[in-house]
């Protein structure tokens, strides 16, 4: 899904570059769960698409968001910063 460019932030938060088209968000509803991006330092992660649900705009999913993790690399909240 998507192109994703992620910098990590710190050992709890990470800030990634989403861009979704409207029609890879569709196929997220379908049943896509989770979002693969890659951050800067060569690490991967991995999110449930659900946390971005409330970003959606008619074109898709656009911006820089900082995901929170808590313990157990446990979502804990989003935020668009950009």
């Amino acid at each position: 899904m998507g192109c994703y460019q992620a910098n990590v932030m710190t050992s709890s938060s990470i800030e990634v570059d989403i861009h979704i088209s409207q029609e890879e968000v569709q196929r997220a509803y379908e049943g896509v769960e989770s979002v693969y991006a890659q951050a800067t330092d060569g690490r991967s992660i991995r999110f449930p698409v659900r946390i971005l649900w409330s970003f959606i705009g008619h074109d898709g999913i656009h911006g820089r968001f900082l995901i929170h993790f808590g313990e157990h690399n446990k979502f804990e909240s989003v935020v668009r910063i950009a």
